[in-house]
């Protein structure tokens, strides 16, 4: 057994050539790239030191700048948003529409207006309830009894 291992041994060994070789060619990829990191380094942190006071001094007008940014990114997301809500309205409307064809387009007419009428009639009914709600409360009998 033990002539065996060193056998196996003297098969596995790796010669001085085959290690200087693998040297040289680390040191000819890894030098230029080490070289490259530096002076990537050294430009950024030159670059950092020479704007630092100008982000200062800048600060307020750039914190500015970026809630306007932010505003306006908020308001084109609400118009989407209100496009998509009319999109899908207008959608509802004519499948409505659509719905009530087979009856022919004035009964679909008739059937719309006759919607429209009920919500007109709910919100008149709401505000006479609202209405009677105010005259009724008490702050509005302690005005009104002095």
């Amino acid at each position: 057994m033990d002539t065996q291992y060193h056998s196996h041994m003297a098969h596995n060994q790796v010669s001085g050539k085959t290690i200087l070789l693998a040297t040289l060619s680390a040191i000819a990829v890894g030098g230029p790239l080490l070289a490259m990191m530096g002076f990537s380094f050294l430009s950024t942190m030159t670059l950092f030191i020479f704007t630092s006071p100008l982000l200062i001094i800048f600060s307020p007008l750039l914190l500015g700048a970026g809630f306007v940014l932010v505003l306006a990114l908020v308001g084109f997301g609400a118009a989407a948003l209100m496009a998509i809500a009319g999109l899908s309205a207008l959608g509802w409307v004519l499948r409505s529409v659509k719905e009530h064809e087979f009856l022919g387009l004035g009964t679909a007419t008739e059937k719309l207006m006759e919607s429209a009428e009920n919500v007109k009639d709910t919100g008149k009914e709401w505000a006479g309830n609202l209405k009677q709600t105010v005259q009724n409360s008490p702050e509005n009998m302690t005005a009104n009894s002095a």
